[in-house]
């Protein structure tokens, strides 16, 4: 049985499995938010599908409010900004209450709930019965870490998780260094600092690497660890926020309140200058309807940023001070920067100051990246997996270890005491049962009426974006479209269950189908006629590789890294040569086949990190587009937004990827998500002429659809 790892971030959360696999989300990605929210009508949204709910039905970085005391949570500048309602418990955790809920619920109910989407979507059949997680501590004091693993017991329980080991981040980010460092000739141990900056907290660890008994391993050892688990983005995002507000009040006389709603636009603002702070040394944004329907702009600069955040810079020196002077620190071979927060330049520089003769001739490095704190957490617990070990006699090689324990062994050697009372917990657990088949019932419905309402805008379409369209009648088709409408938003459609939707789509599907009879052949006739020349195209690659002895479906080899960047360069323009031709999904697949190479070098310098991350930023835009093309796959927008989000977790200030998600927002009607994407590229670009015509799109589809609303609602009262 698989052990599953977990990285529970503030910002968003990661699961593998203790092979390496990376688990994905229902949308394809990798990272899942780490959010509950609640909808308008009360139905909960997990982890991405929190995305577009209203900001202030929101609860984020769930992980946090389980795992801190909540005395620790309300001294954090966060705390100022949570729209929904929340108390102490007698236990000292937190309960939080948010817009739209029922009743207040404990954080590690809200963490249950997460993790129980975690397990749901990502591991799904991968596990038969309760699955095993191995979890990674945020950075935190000793005191902390004692209330955090009680929580994480109860909060895995809720989730249906079995765990079985609770790690340290600075472990598991160790276990996973151990891993991806290459190998330094005739050095039998090197030292390595390991900074680490996140959405909320900071750890520092000091690891040694040890030449391992394997040719091109090693093995870590945590020499000294430190951390704070209240200083991250966020609370750089809070201080930039308490400077513009007081700019914001002596300039318009207006005070903008943390929790808000122009406070979470203020918000937002700050953190864009943030993050564009990382890549320039002035930056500007524009925060619309701040006061009074006002937009108002804003400027800042990175010596603004030094000196309003001067406080949490000494707070990172302390963190820092505390792990470099460690007795027994050897010369540091390298610091390796992870997290969102040590892009900064300005924390970089901290850095450096702090470690002083410490850093010595040792290079920023960037080995580990968003996923490696979970997969580290997969192979401790694997490691740390019970087993009845023969004594060692000295001066003897140890006696290869026993077999694994079975489930029923390791679940009784691995156990792990929360803060719930017994009943209490049951409690809990019985309820997040309940709401997690509501979730499901909820999203059923969801999906079946999206469904719909998606099916009548694809037929509405075929006519006039078609290539056959004009083979079908409109006359016969438009009323019957306009009567499927009519439906879905009278009360009638409102009120209906699952199972007259299904009967009212597939009606439709069928009669749509009787209109279409000439167009459909036609389609089947082109469709044919791609899937014969692909064919053809495949078996000449087929032929092409026997004879130059490649098997690239298996290609495990350690490449130099001019010869695989020449695979990944091949793919690339035989992706784009098929793309130019009109081949959107053979493109997609030589693209992707480009970007399995661009994944398997190893020892990068950091100049070559810069090459290989520039390819694969262009290469998850190029994927992007294919996807945007094939209009006749049913998860093919997803399939866009995915793409555009692997590239902007690349470079979050890439224009073409804000521009090329919100183009399949815009088409799956999230005018509001569209709208938000457009406005950071036009931040970025603001001379751009495609974005300024689809942001113009857009805003005409937004009044369109409030226009639509006002008038149903006026039907329903009238």
């Amino acid at each position: 049985m698989s052990i599953f790892g977990a990285d529970i971030g503030s910002a968003a959360s990661v699961i593998c499995r203790d092979d390496g696999e990376l688990l994905r989300n229902e949308l394809g990605g990798h990272r899942t938010t780490s959010c509950v929210a609640t909808s308008g009508s009360g139905e909960r949204l997990l982890g991405e599908a929190s995305f577009s709910a209203n900001v202030r039905n929101k609860a984020s970085a769930v992980g946090r409010l389980a795992t801190l005391p909540y005395q620790t949570l309300m001294q954090t500048p966060a705390s100022r900004h949570w729209p929904f309602s929340h108390a102490a418990r007698a236990d000292g955790s937190g309960e939080f209450e948010l817009v739209g809920s029922d009743a207040p619920v404990p954080g590690v109910a809200l963490l249950g709930a997460l993790l129980g989407k975690l397990r749901s979507t990502s591991v799904g059949e991968l596990s038969t019965g309760k699955p095993r997680l191995s979890i990674a501590l945020m950075p935190c004091s000793d005191e902390e870490a004692a209330f955090a693993r009680a929580a994480l017991a109860d909060a895995a329980t809720i989730g249906g998780w079995q765990l079985c080991n609770i790690s340290s981040s600075a472990e598991a980010s160790a276990e996973a260094l151990a891993r991806k460092y290459p190998r330094i000739a005739d050095s039998e141990a090197i030292d390595v600092l390991i900074v680490d900056m996140g959405e909320a907290s900071t750890g520092v660890t000091a690891v040694r690497l040890r030449a391992a008994e394997a040719a091109d391993g090693w093995s870590a050892e945590v020499l000294a660890q430190s951390g704070d688990s209240c200083l991250g983005c966020m609370d750089f995002d809070a201080a930039i926020f308490d400077h513009f507000s007081g700019v914001v009040a002596d300039k318009y006389g207006e005070v903008i309140r943390a929790g808000s709603r122009a406070g979470f636009r203020l918000l937002d603002g700050c953190e864009r200058l943030r993050k564009l702070l990382s890549t320039m040394p002035e930056a500007a944004a524009t925060v619309e309807n701040l006061v009074d329907g006002v937009d108002v702009p804003l400027t800042f600069s990175r010596d603004e940023l030094a000196t309003v955040c001067a406080p949490l810079y000494s707070r990172l020196r302390s963190v820092l001070e505390t792990t470099s002077t460690h007795e027994g620190l050897q010369p540091l071979a390298s610091v390796e920067l992870c997290g969102g927060g040590t892009r900064m330049p300005s924390v970089q520089a901290v850095v450096s100051e702090a470690l002083g003769g410490a850093l010595g001739e040792a290079k920023f490095g960037a080995k580990l990246d968003d996923v490696s704190i979970a997969i580290g957490a997969a192979l401790l617990g694997k490691v740390r997996l019970p087993v009845a070990a023969a004594p060692e006699v000295e001066g003897e090689r140890a006696a290869a270890p026993p077999p694994p324990p079975s489930d029923a062994e390791a679940a009784s050697a691995a156990t792990f005491d929360g803060f719930l009372a017994e009943d209490e917990l049951t409690a809990l657990i019985a309820k997040e049962v309940e709401l997690a088949a509501a979730d499901s019932a909820l999203a059923a419905l969801s999906a079946k009426r999206n469904e719909l309402e998606g099916y009548v805008l694809e037929a509405r379409s075929l006519r006039a974006h078609s290539k056959h369209g004009h083979l079908i009648d409109g006359g016969k088709l438009e009323p019957l479209l306009d009567a499927a409408e009519e439906w879905l938003y009278s009360e009638e459609g409102e009120a209906a269950g699952l199972p007259p939707l299904e009967q009212k789509l597939a009606e439709l599907k069928q009669q749509v189908a009787a209109i279409a009879t000439e167009f459909t052949a036609a389609l089947e006739a082109d469709k044919l006629r791609e899937e014969q020349a692909l064919e053809a195209s495949d078996a000449e690659r087929l032929r092409e590789k026997a004879a130059a002895g490649e098997d690239e479906d298996h290609d495990t080899r350690k490449l130099k890294f001019p010869d695989r960047m020449r695979l990944v360069g091949k793919n690339k323009e035989e992706g784009t040569e098929l793309f130019q031709g009109g081949n959107y999904r053979p493109a997609a697949a030589r693209y992707n086949k480009a970007l399995t190479h661009a994944v398997k070098f190893v020892d990068l310098s950091p100049d070559q990190r810069s090459e290989v991350d520039a390819i694969k930023l262009s290469l998850h835009l190029n994927i992007a587009m294919c996807w945007l093309k094939i209009t006749d796959a049913e998860n093919h927008l997803e399939q866009a937004i995915r793409s555009c989000g692997e590239a902007l977790q690349l470079d979050d200030t890439c224009v073409k990827a804000y521009f090329r998600r919100a183009t399949a927002l815009e088409a799956k009607k999230d005018y509001e998500g569209a709208k938000k994407d457009l406005l950071r590229a036009s931040e970025l670009a603001p001379e751009d002429k495609a974005v300024k015509k689809l942001t113009e799109r857009v805003e005409a589809q937004i009044k369109r659809q409030e226009a639509k609303e006002k008038k149903m609602w006026s039907k329903a009262f009238s």
